[in-house]
């Protein structure tokens, strides 16, 4: 339960941090609120300490609890089997680690000064296909979890969850990889120009 509420504490302040954030972090926002609604279905004991950070949250932010209660009363129309599943906060939460992957590692490439031309231009593009993947599957995952409009079965609706929780998977492991890679070839560049103006001294350049 402990860890429970610990993951719930996560996603608040996540959700406060994307406070300021376009169109776009909006939806993510959006969606990290319905994992907490998800979370809170599943841990009944914690509820009390939920909703304490709930009002608190309230309080911070004026309005945003509003928007959020827009997918709250959409799920009450969706059979409790899908809303309440599993892997619609596991999604979420995939796609926040990417978001924060994304931004953290664009933001120390201007600072290093390591990528410049080509180099730079394929990092940012490869990262806002990712993005705009990412983007897509969240509008889907609302559009399962929350439509009744939708001819689908609760069966269908979770098997097509199961199928994005894959593909969430798959942007989050090349994220990491790609990143990594970023930051390794960082390293090798950083060796590179720091051999360079070591020779450059020994010569009296």
């Amino acid at each position: 339960m402990k860890k429970i509420i610990m993951l719930l504490v996560s996603v608040f302040l996540s959700a406060c941090q994307l406070q300021a954030q376009q169109a776009k972090q909006k939806r993510m926002l959006l969606l990290q609120i319905a994992a907490l609604r998800t979370y809170v279905d599943y841990a009944a004991k914690g509820y009390k300490a939920v909703k304490s950070g709930l009002n608190f949250i309230s309080d911070v932010k004026k309005g945003e609890v509003n928007l959020h209660s827009d997918y709250f009363t959409s799920l009450v129309s969706v059979n409790p089997k899908v809303k309440k599943y599993g892997r619609v906060a596991e999604i979420i939460t995939l796609q926040i680690e990417i978001f924060k992957i994304y931004k953290n590692t664009l933001a120390s490439l201007p600072q290093d000064d390591l990528f410049h031309g080509n180099e730079l231009e394929y990092i940012e593009r490869t990262f806002r296909r990712l993005v705009n993947s990412c983007d897509d599957n969240l509008d889907l995952l609302l559009l399962i979890t929350t439509s009744t409009s939708l001819e689908m079965k609760d069966d269908e609706r979770i098997e097509r969850i199961d199928k994005l929780y894959e593909a969430a998977r798959e942007d989050y492991s090349f994220c990491k990889k790609f990143s990594g890679e970023i930051k390794l070839l960082a390293l090798s560049k950083a060796r590179e120009k720091n051999d360079v103006k070591q020779a450059e001294v020994l010569l009296g350049l």
